[in-house]
C-alpha cells in the first residue's frame, strides 16, 4: 500500500510516514523537523509556516483515535472539501431531519432551451420514503422537458443513462455512511455510529474496508440498531416507467396508422367487377370483383404518360362510379397515367405525392396542365 494512500492534508507526508507508523517513529521525525524549521533556527521566510503545518500534523496523527479519523476522512474526501475534524455537521434527509437510514442519490436534470440547456447535477440524501420522489420527479423531468433542444437531447440521453447507473453510487454512499459514523461517535451515540460503519463496508474497496475494520473494533460490544434493507432496483423501475410509456404510445400510434393504412388498401381495390352482357341489352355485374387492370409501367423521365384534368372532377377509390371519391382533382392537375381498365373508360393516375386512384377517361387529356412541383413523384428532368 503507497504510503500516501489516504494522506489527503499531506500529514504523513510532512512527517515523512506512513499509515503504519509507529508512536516512537513519528516523534522521532517530529523531533528532527523542529530543528530544522523552528522560526529560531531557520530564517526561510516559509520557516513559520512549514513549522505550523509540522505542529498540525503531528498533533492529529500522533493520536491513535484521531490517526484513524484523519485516515477515514481521507477515504471520503480530497484536500478541497476536507472538513473540520473537530466540528462535523451530520448530514439529514430532504426534509433537513436527522435520519440513520439515509441514502445518496447522484442525479442530474435536463431542461431544454432550444439551443441551449440548463443541467444541474445534485447529490440527494434520501430516507427510504423520499427516494422514491426523487428519483420519479427527476425522471419525469427529463422525459419531458429534457428533449427541447438538438444539445440538450444528447445530454438528456446522457444525464438519464448515468442517473441509473449512479443510483447506488459506492462513492458517494461511502462518504455519507463514514461521515455520519463518525459525527455519531463524536457525540458518543455509539449504536448509530457501529450501525452505519457496517453498512459503510458495502460501498468500500479492499484498502479502505481494512480501516474501516480497524475502526469498528472500537465497537466491539455495542449493539447494532435494525435498519430497513433498500431495494434499488424499483428506483430503477421507476426510471423506465416514462419510456415505458413513450414505447407503449408509440406503438398505439403505429397500430392506428396501420389500420388506417389497411382500412384504405380495402377500400381502394385494384380491381373492377366482371361485366356480363345478355342479348337484350341488360347488363349484371358479378359477385366477385377480378382484376381487370392493364398496368402501365412508371417511368418518372417518360413525358409520353402525363395526362391533365380537362374539368373538375372527382377520383374514384375503383374504376366504377359505386367507388367512394378519393378526392376532387381540380381543372389542370397533371397526373400520370399508371393504367387503364379493359373497355378504356377508367384511368388509373397517379398523382404528385405518389398516390393513385381512378378518373374517367374522358375527363383527361395527353399533355402537362398545371407546372409539375420540384417535389412532385411523377416526372423528374434528366
Amino acid at each position: 500500500m503507497n504510503k500516501n494512500t489516504f494522506d489527503k492534508l499531506n500529514y504523513f507526508s510532512l512527517l515523512n510516514a506512513s499509515q503504519n507508523s509507529s508512536e516512537d517513529e513519528l516523534r522521532q521525525n517530529y523531533k528532527e523537523l523542529v530543528k530544522i524549521w523552528h522560526p529560531d533556527h531557520n530564517q526561510d521566510p516559509q520557516a513559520v509556516d512549514m513549522f505550523q503545518k509540522i505542529s498540525v500534523a503531528y498533533d492529529v496523527l500522533k493520536d491513535a483515535d484521531k490517526r484513524l479519523k484523519y485516515i477515514l476522512l481521507s477515504i471520503i474526501y480530497d484536500e478541497k472539501n476536507f472538513p473540520d475534524m473537530n466540528s462535523l455537521a451530520l448530514i439529514r434527509n430532504m426534509r433537513g431531519q436527522e435520519d440513520l437510514n439515509l441514502r445518496a442519490f447522484h442525479l442530474t436534470e435536463i431542461t431544454g432551451k432550444g439551443l441551449t440547456y440548463n443541467h444541474l447535477d445534485k447529490i440527494y440524501y434520501c430516507s427510504l420514503n423520499e427516494a422514491s420522489d426523487v428519483v420519479k420527479n427527476i425522471s419525469r423531468h427529463n422525459w419531458l422537458y429534457g428533449f427541447w433542444g438538438i444539445t440538450s437531447f444528447f445530454a438528456n440521453i446522457k444525464a438519464i443513462i448515468s442517473n441509473i447507473i449512479r443510483l447506488n453510487n459506492p462513492k458517494d454512499n461511502l462518504q455519507l455512511l463514514l461521515h455520519n459514523s463518525l459525527v455519531y461517535k463524536s457525540e458518543n451515540k455509539l449504536s448509530e455510529a457501529a450501525t452505519l460503519a457496517v453498512l459503510a463496508k458495502e460501498y468500500a474497496s479492499k484498502e479502505e474496508l481494512f480501516y474501516i475494520n480497524q475502526y469498528l473494533n472500537e465497537f466491539s460490544s455495542v449493539p447494532l440498531l435494525n435498519v430497513k434493507k433498500w431495494s434499488f432496483s424499483k428506483f430503477i423501475a421507476q426510471q423506465l416507467y416514462y419510456p415505458l410509456l413513450f414505447v407503449i404510445a408509440l406503438v398505439l400510434l403505429l397500430g392506428v396508422i396501420n389500420l388506417k393504412t389497411i382500412k384504405k388498401k380495402i377500400l381502394k381495390p385494384n380491381v373492377v367487377k366482371e361485366v356480363v352482357v345478355f342479348s337484350n341489352g341488360q347488363k349484371v355485374y358479378s359477385d366477385v370483383a377480378v382484376a381487370k387492370i392493364f398496368d402501365i409501367p412508371v417511368d418518372v423521365y417518360d413525358k409520353k404518360r402525363l395526362y391533365h384534368v380537362v374539368e373538375t372532377t372527382p377520383s374514384m377509390y375503383g374504376a366504377d362510379k359505386s367507388f367512394d371519391v378519393f378526392k376532387t382533382v381540380e381543372e389542370g392537375t397533371t397526373v400520370r397515367i399508371t393504367g387503364y381498365t379493359v373497355d378504356n373508360k377508367w384511368l388509373r393516375v397517379m398523382f404528385d405525392d405518389g398516390e393513385m386512384a381512378f378518373i374517367e377517361a374522358d375527363k383527361l387529356a395527353p399533355g402537362i396542365g398545371n407546372d409539375i412541383p420540384l417535389w412532385s413523384k411523377i416526372y423528374k428532368e434528366k
